[in-house]
């Protein structure tokens, strides 16, 4: 039966050469359309959605139609090889494909040029544990065509067709597509690109991956070659008009903590559905818990990074700056000129630490601390290696760290100290064997959650140990302590078993407030014990602390938590909290805050747009490195 099939096939081709390449190339459209469909669904990017709801049906022809132009250009400027450079395509696309939906899976957006542009063996090497755990068996979806593409190959390729003629045939038809497809997606590409948001969610969302990769290439080529360096004068002005209006608020509670100490805690992963969560009759996250009972504590506090992750978490604090709309800003901007939180404690004498068990150049951090302004980074290369625990489980436990950060600390001057966690990094499989002797998941034993509330447990056992040694050296009461989560940990992938924790059902909404991470301030004397629930994110945190120690950050993007009147949040991605509406980027859909019901868009349309205008700023300071040769005006207001 196999060698009747191969000689009908053969055949076939042998007596009809163009309908049987027509039929390869068909084949080709239609294997990569189902990818790019696969990615939608397999990696959630439209998931929820009626398959034929208006916006799938645009995301379906926007596929197409640019499936439609690699065809057309492949015919025009290709001819001998045009069937290898289609597997080549095939090949390449697919890899694309993998990457994209990986990453979406994590960071919720396709791989960007940025992103792409930075990578290295040493980055991969670092987190190759936590990109292969997104893998998924239904991912070999990707690979199914593979077979059939290059069996099709040599079967064209090894069977005699009158070469000439079809070349010369294929090179008409060939230019007549290219012009009248590459017409037709210009137009359609050009008329939707005008009305595009600034927003990747939204735009893969509507009109798939492909459409993203054109239009972030085409933004990249934009951004990178056709851009100037030079600050444009309407750039100028609408960075001066922004700070000229920027609210000034009350300076109540100014220099509470006014030469104290300056102790500032980067938590790696840890999310607030944890805090005061008990599980099987057993606190999560018993030492934040009473933490929590002798500080301040911000109920409604959102992060904010980017393709940055961690470092944007770290860029956002210790800047009040939003990090890049693309890529690490510590990558791609560690030359820019900065007005910093470590300047500022410089300037009053302080001396300032960033410690991290980490290699120093992931992130490019050995670099970027140089242009934040700290004095001294330790990394994992002046750390002695005594203590393993977390991510892969050949890095420094978090306990180990704590104690030798103290060590290496002048404590008998003034300082800053900044510190970032790293045992609870995601998988968190090095924690699925981990027994405790006062914690149990339960049924969530072997899965992602249970291995994530181990790691919170870990890490939280961890921080009880710094508190305890912070009041033995006497620092605990003589020193300002800020202790904030940097990031996500549950991607939606694996998001079933988050909301069965917290009791809630699946929506745009919920989903955006399951995106708190706990901000904890202890400052002696004040305010201990108090829940705030005033909404910010991780750009508040500099203002915050600045006015508690009694000095001004007038760069700051951010607020200061305790003085503002509205509370509000900004994620990068255009996704806007406040106290009364709620705006989903992705969907272009405002919800009350308060109860998640739908509202009118156009109704908010005005305030939104005018809040999205302080990402556009900062973007502005950050791509043409304004703060170089820039006085920041006094507010007007």
């Amino acid at each position: 039966m196999k060698n009747t099939i191969y000689t009908k096939i053969k055949k076939f081709i042998t007596e009809q050469p163009a309908r049987a390449e027509i039929i390869y190339w068909i084949f080709f459209v239609l294997a990569l359309a189902s990818k790019c469909i696969y990615f939608q669904f397999g990696s959630l990017a439209n998931a929820g959605e009626p398959i034929f709801s208006a916006g799938n049906i645009t995301m379906f022809f926007s596929t197409l139609a640019i499936l439609l132009v690699i065809v057309a250009i492949t015919l025009l400027i290709f001819n001998k090889y045009r069937l290898y450079v289609l597997l080549v395509y095939d090949i390449l696309l697919t890899i694309l494909f993998m990457a994209d939906t990986n990453f979406f899976r994590y960071y919720y957006n396709a791989l960007p040029i940025p992103i792409i542009y930075q990578v290295n063996f040493g980055v991969v090497n670092s987190v190759q544990q936590s990109i292969t755990s997104l893998f998924q068996p239904k991912d070999v979806f990707y690979f199914l065509d593979f077979p059939f593409m290059v069996f099709g190959l040599i079967m064209l390729v090894k069977t005699k067709r009158p070469k000439l003629q079809l070349r010369k045939k294929f090179s008409y038809i060939g230019v007549l597509a290219a012009v009248g497809l590459s017409i037709l997606c210009t137009t359609y590409f050009t008329s939707g690109a005008y009305s595009l948001p600034n927003n990747n969610s939204y735009i893969i969302r509507n009109l798939g991956v492909l459409f993203f990769h054109y239009n972030d290439a085409k933004s990249f080529v934009k951004n990178t070659v056709f851009t100037s360096e030079e600050v444009e004068p309407e750039e100028k002005a609408k960075v001066d008009e922004y700070y000229k209006n920027k609210e000034k608020t009350p300076s109540n509670y100014r220099g509470v903590a006014k030469g104290k100490n300056l102790i500032m805690v980067q938590m790696e992963a840890m999310q607030q559905f944890v805090i005061n969560k008990k599980i099987n009759g057993w606190e999560i996250t018993p030492n934040l818990n009473k933490l929590i009972k002798e500080s301040m504590y911000f109920d409604n506090f959102y992060y904010q990074v980017a393709g940055g992750n961690t470092s944007d978490a770290e860029f956002l604090t210790n800047t009040s700056m939003y990090p890049a709309y693309e890529g690490a800003v510590y990558h791609i901007y560690p030359e820019n000129t900065y007005y910093t939180l470590p300047k500022a404690m410089s300037a009053m004498g302080y001396q300032t630490y960033v410690l991290h068990a980490f290699e120093p150049t992931f992130w490019n951090r050995q670099e970027m601390y140089k242009a934040i302004g700290y004095d001294k980074f330790l990394s994992g290369n002046d750390f002695i290696k005594d203590d393993f625990a977390g991510w892969d489980g050949t890095t420094l436990s978090d306990a180990s760290f704590f104690r030798q950060s103290l060590e290496k600390i002048d404590t008998s001057k003034p300082f800053y100290s900044f510190l970032i966690t790293l045992s609870s990094h995601h998988p968190f499989t090095a924690f699925a064997d981990y027994e405790f002797d006062d914690f149990d998941v339960g049924e969530y034993e072997g899965t992602y959650m249970g291995n994530y509330l181990k790691a919170a447990h870990y890490a939280d056992s961890c921080l009880g140990q710094f508190i305890d040694d912070l009041k033995k050296r006497g620092l605990y009461d003589n020193s300002l302590l800020v202790l904030y989560g940097d990031h996500s940990a549950v991607p939606k992938m694996e998001s079933e078993d988050l909301y069965e924790l917290v009791g809630q059902e699946y929506s745009d909404y919920t989903w955006q407030h399951l995106q708190k991470v706990p901000l904890i301030i202890h400052c002696s004397g004040f305010k201990n014990g108090e829940v705030i629930h005033t909404i910010g994110g991780e750009i508040d945190v500099s203002p915050t602390i600045a006015n508690l120690m009694g000095f001004d950050l007038k760069h700051a993007f951010g607020k200061d938590l305790l003085n503002t009147e509205k509370g509000y949040v900004i994620r990068r991605d255009g996704t806007i909290v406040t106290d009364e509406y709620t705006y989903i980027s992705s969907t272009k859909k405002v919800y009350r805050t308060s109860d998640g019901e739908e509202l009118d868009y156009e109704l908010y349309k005005k305030d939104i747009e005018s809040r999205l205008n302080e990402l556009a700023v900062s973007d502005i300071i950050l791509t043409k490195d304004l703060f170089k040769n820039y006085t920041i005006p006094e507010s007007e207001k």
